[in-house]
């Protein structure tokens, strides 16, 4: 009797365990854990920069101009560097679609710039906020720009969580055809999105290569993708200037 008291509180203890949840369920996003980043500014050098394995660097965005009637082009982030031990994507973030030939051409040449400075540059990186519904006309704009970006330039994009939701297959065609990978931001500003797993749960279901973009000092629910998710290709960490 008392040998079955005791099986029935440890089956207790473990009952009541196992419906709470971990210490280690959440914990902060650590830069020391991760070895891809985004650069927005200019930020000191940190130990987990100088063992870092890729960067993705912020040198510009295209806006309107109302004085020029025109999209133009505002440097932005850090200047030209040399640095060959990396990977290294170029970010150009943008608010419009209709870019003029000055666009592209600024874009080509920031490349070349970085590339003849003996950098691994992988390609370009765009950051535009689409809704949902207007993914159609970004996947043709990506079309475009593949076709004037030279064949050795790999092009990435930023995503939303919320395109997870998108099932047009046609424009999902498109994408697969021109983007080689998708980082979706799981914060908005400096926070991280609270429900961001769930979303991620159906990111699969695109068939498009992706990585998970965190923010710095955010909140980390662990690997919620699945291990053997062939589209999963990492992790990228968005740093944080005042906690660097």
């Amino acid at each position: 009797m008392k040998l079955l008291k005791t099986v029935f509180c440890i089956f207790l203890v473990f009952s009541l365990n196992a419906c709470q949840p971990t210490q280690s369920a959440t914990s902060k996003v650590d830069a020391n854990d991760f070895a891809s980043f985004w650069i927005w500014g200019d930020i000191q050098t940190a130990p987990y920069l100088v063992h870092a394995q890729e960067l993705y660097i912020l040198q510009g965005e295209i806006h309107y101009s109302k004085t020029k009637q025109t999209l133009t082009f505002t440097p932005q982030g850090v200047s030209i560097l040399k640095l060959p031990h990396q990977k290294i994507w170029l970010v150009f973030r943008t608010h419009h679609l209709a870019w003029n030939e000055q666009n592209y051409q600024t874009i080509l040449n920031r490349l070349e710039h970085w590339r003849n400075q003996g950098n691994q540059v992988q390609g370009i990186q765009i950051d535009f906020d689409s809704k949902t519904n207007s993914l159609k006309d970004y996947a043709i704009f990506l079309q475009k720009l593949r076709q004037k970006l030279p064949q050795q330039y790999r092009l990435s994009i930023t995503g939303l969580l919320d395109w997870t939701n998108f099932k047009d297959q046609n424009t999902l065609t498109l994408f697969r055809q021109n983007i080689d990978e998708l980082v979706i931001q799981t914060y908005q500003g400096t926070a991280t999105i609270p429900n961001y797993p769930e979303y991620l749960k159906r990111i699969s279901a695109l068939r498009l290569p992706y990585k998970v973009g965190l923010v710095q000092h955010g909140t980390w629910f662990g690997n919620s993708t699945k291990q053997k998710d062939p589209y999963f290709k990492g992790y990228v960490v968005f740093l944080l200037r005042s906690k660097a």
